[in-house]
C-alpha cells in the first residue's frame, strides 16, 4: 500500500511553502507522478465567550474569490513553531480577544491529496477583549462575528460556512457542549 519515492524535483518555493513533483513506485511496480506541497502547518481556535457564544471571523479569500466565515486560524510563522503559540497569536491578531484557557481538541489534515499541512485545533474558553491587541497582518481585512448556538446551526444549515476547519470545529462544539 505504501508508495516509494524514486525522485523528487523542487518546482516552486515561497516563504512558507515548497512545491515538489515526485516520481513514485506503486505497489504494482508502476511509476507515477505525485505533486506535494510542503507546508509549515498552522493552528486554529474555537473561541468561546464566557456566555458560550462563539467568535468567528469574516474575510475575503482570494484563491476561491469569496468571503468566508471561519474560526480564527493561521499558518505557523516558521517550521517548528508551537501550535499553541500560533493559535494564541492568531486569536489575538484576528479578533482582538485572548484567553487564559486553551485545550487541544484535535489535529486535522486538510488536504492529504497534495499537501503535508497539519492544523491543530484548540478550544479557548472565557475569551475577553484585549485593550491593546496585536495588529492584524498588513494584508488582512477581517471582521469579527459573534454567534450563539442557534445562529451557528442556521449558518451550517444554510450552507454559509464551507471552510473545512470551521465546519469540523463548530460541529464538534455543537455535539460536545451542553
Amino acid at each position: 500500500m505504501k508508495e516509494q519515492r524514486i525522485k523528487r524535483e523542487k518546482k516552486y518555493e515561497t516563504s512558507f511553502l515548497t512545491l515538489y513533483e515526485d516520481d513514485v513506485k506503486l505497489h504494482d511496480e508502476s511509476i507515477k507522478k505525485r505533486v506535494v506541497i510542503k507546508h509549515p502547518g498552522g493552528a486554529c481556535v474555537l473561541p468561546l465567550l464566557p456566555d458560550g457564544r462563539v467568535i468567528l471571523t469574516i474575510q475575503y479569500r482570494y484563491p476561491i474569490e469569496s468571503v468566508m466565515i471561519e474560526i480564527p486560524a493561521g499558518k505557523k510563522d516558521y517550521f517548528g513553531e508551537a501550535s499553541l503559540e500560533c493559535a494564541k497569536r492568531e486569536l489575538e491578531e484576528e479578533t482582538g480577544y485572548t484567553s487564559d484557557t486553551y485545550e487541544h481538541l484535535f489535529t486535522l489534515h486538510p488536504c492529504v491529496g497534495y499537501s503535508d499541512e497539519v492544523l491543530d485545533i484548540f478550544l479557548a474558553r472565557d475569551c475577553i477583549k484585549k485593550e491593546n491587541p496585536k495588529a492584524m497582518d498588513d494584508d488582512e481585512d477581517i471582521e469579527v462575528m459573534i454567534v450563539d448556538k442557534d445562529e451557528i446551526k442556521a449558518l451550517l444549515r444554510d450552507g454559509q460556512i464551507t471552510d473545512g476547519k470551521t465546519l469540523v470545529a463548530l460541529q464538534y462544539y455543537l455535539m460536545s457542549e451542553n
